[in-house]
């Protein structure tokens, strides 16, 4: 299954690479994500709808530490505003602690989410809903994060 997964992500990417970049209201950003993972993110525009974001957390409720990698498909909705859509793969330790031993963590992470960007700022704020769906035993399901973006 993740062969096909990352197949399809080899013959998708590509082609969302070859747009062009008009109409979107950045090319890429760094935020800070608030919520059930703290931590940063990353994210550039690859055409105009389509953007990659790579985002690096601590997870507090299971005291884990998280990468994620995910595509996203932007749908503008009004001046400003965009819902998107994608998914993309994680990896991490999850369970960190002196008294127990750690997890490893390797799923799929499905995203959806709104952005919207300030005109006069080079600010955006977004809200997303990302599980983690591991393919090892602890999959986490309550991801909503709340982010504030730089964008240049």
């Amino acid at each position: 299954m993740l062969k096909k997964i990352l197949y399809a992500l080899c013959l998708v990417l590509p082609a969302a690479g070859g747009q062009t970049v008009q109409a979107q209201d950045y090319r890429t950003s760094v935020s800070v994500n608030l919520g059930a993972d703290m931590g940063f993110g990353l994210k550039h525009f690859l055409g105009e709808r389509s953007a990659i974001e790579a985002q690096f957390g601590y997870n507090i409720s299971c005291k884990g530490v998280m990468l994620s990698a995910v595509y996203q498909y932007h749908v503008p909705l009004a001046k400003g505003l965009r819902l998107y859509a994608g998914g993309g793969l994680n990896i991490g330790a999850l369970h960190l602690g002196r008294h127990q031993s750690a997890d490893f963590a390797i799923g799929l992470d499905p995203t959806v989410g709104f952005e919207y960007k300030f005109v006069q700022a080079p600010i955006a704020l977004a809200v997303d809903y990302k599980p983690n769906i591991n393919f090892t035993p602890h999959s986490q399901w309550d991801l909503a994060a709340f982010k504030v973006r730089y964008t240049f």
